[in-house]
């Protein structure tokens, strides 16, 4: 599917009723529910005293709010506050220790939460942050995204001294920030995202950017949506469009190779592809040889991609009838050996592998009848190499069947594979079942058990590096 999925978390909504104005209240609900389904609300404060807590009373009824009395301990404002922060702190780590929720929503523009939030993103759980744009770069930084309320439906600005508040005031009568102070970041998150052909999709510069800024929001720049600010710097960028709704993002002018030279082909006819991969190969050894590599010899398959393009500017896999670099080198078993870590594919010379293994067989054996027997080195590569495709054609089908709730049923996902990989044999590579597969790559997919019912997630982070001999084996 396609189109973009509100995920169906249950979430945690607490307010610092101190700090935080109510007036905002209908806006923070719907940004928070743009992110999970807000089961828990909760204010707190001294409902007993005058003050910031006492626009909320209006509220709570109509939002559904429950209000938590926190009596000060001595009659001074500023310990008072401190000690509604440690009461919603404590309420906030009960509910994660009873795995209540998937996610929290923290009201307040005080930095004291830095360690609340981190210690609730330590435990794997979702956290937004909502305050005012001068909120310490401390709790912004600590959420996964910080809205900043200034950029919510509706603003209140607060004077000093007599000046009455200003009451409600339209988005268009907000100050806002030109396209181009984002620019900056923008081409950082595009660094991040980029693909080897030059081009990114539209969600994962997206994504790079909630990882670099958890505070950026296209409001501050008037832009309702990220592909509307990149659209306005259409002197910096490109945007493509296909029709089965992915959007890419490419640098104005870097134009992939495939679009501007209209005489090679494309993957979607790779019967009309005059090259073979054996053809790419010296490009791809003296690319090999000048890209930057890792002290243990393997090398990103982006860096030496565009090692390639430096070399021969082009370069495409899809001269040579596959669409990506990584799918080229696949197809070079006897050459090249493929290592996945994290999101990044590694890649490095079948030979350099070869001669690992042998510095290790001494090791490796122990009975002399099996030092003896004859052993197939150069055919070692071929099971990771297998091995990487099973686990593709596993995530193909794990995307397939992925519900809204970001799990598949490993029954359902067992019979996609089937149907989308009829000739794959997982028995070949050792396994028994689709569940002792996904089990080996749990640095991948995580099994979760219901009853009887067995479910599949899809785990994010840095995958760990493994051993070339385990690769090989």
């Amino acid at each position: 599917m396609d189109e973009k999925r509100i995920e169906d978390r249950q979430l945690a909504f607490l307010v610092d009723g101190d700090n935080a104005s109510a007036t905002m209240i209908e806006d923070m609900l719907a940004e928070a529910s743009k992110y999970g389904s807000v089961i828990i609300r909760r204010v707190y404060g001294n409902w007993t005293a005058g003050g910031q807590v006492n626009t909320w009373k209006a509220k709570l009824k109509e939002y559904a709010l429950t209000p938590y009395q926190q009596f000060p301990n001595i009659s001074n404002r500023h310990v008072t506050k401190n000690a509604t922060d440690i009461a919603l702190i404590i309420d906030a780590m009960d509910i994660l220790h009873d795995s209540i929720v998937k996610g929290f929503v923290i009201v307040s523009s005080d930095s004291d939460y830095t360690s609340l939030a981190i210690k609730i993103r330590e435990h794997g759980l979702f956290v937004i942050g909502i305050g005012k744009k001068e909120t310490h770069d401390s709790f912004r930084r600590a959420c996964d995204v910080f809205v900043s309320t200034e950029n919510l439906g509706k603003v209140q600005e607060e004077a000093d001294g007599e000046e009455e508040k200003e009451r409600d005031r339209p988005k268009g009568q907000r100050k806002q920030r030109p396209a181009k102070d984002a620019l900056e970041l923008l081409n950082r998150a595009f660094e991040s995202a980029v693909n080897d052909d030059g081009r990114a999709l539209n969600g994962d510069i997206g994504a790079a950017l909630r990882r670099l800024d958890p505070g950026f929001d296209t409001r501050t720049y008037g832009k309702s949506s990220l592909l509307n600010l990149i659209e306005e710097l259409d002197d910096v960028f490109e945007v493509e469009r296909f029709d089965r709704g992915a959007i890419y993002v490419q640098r104005k002018g870097e134009k992939p190779v495939r679009e501007a030279r209209k005489d090679l082909p494309t993957p979607e006819s790779p019967a009309q592809c005059s090259c073979s991969p054996e053809d790419a190969l010296p490009l791809l050894n003296r690319a090999y040889e000048a890209a930057e590599k890792q002290s243990d010899g393997w090398v990103d398959t982006f860096k030496l991609f565009k090692t390639a393009r430096k070399i021969d500017p082009a370069f495409d896999s899809v001269i040579y009838g596959k669409e990506k670099i990584s799918h080229l080198l696949e197809a070079l078993p006897s050459h090249f050996v493929l290592n996945r870590r994290g999101k990044i594919m590694m890649v490095r010379r079948a030979d350099k592998a070869e001669e690992e293994i042998e510095n290790a067989v001494p090791e490796l054996i122990a009975p002399a009848e099996e030092a003896t027997a004859p052993v197939a080195e150069p055919a070692k590569p071929e099971p990771a190499i297998r091995g990487m495709h099973a686990v593709r054609l596993v995530t193909k089908a794990f995307e397939a069947t992925v519900k809204d709730d970001g799990r598949a049923f490993l029954p359902q996902m067992s019979k996609e594979l089937k149907r989308i990989a009829p000739d794959l044999d997982l028995k070949s590579l050792g396994k028994n079942s689709l569940r002792e597969f996904l089990e080996e790559y749990a640095d991948l997919f995580t099994l979760e058990k219901e009853g009887r019912n067995v479910y599949v997630t899809k785990r994010k982070g840095r995958r760990p590096a493994r051993p070339i001999t385990e690769l090989v084996r």
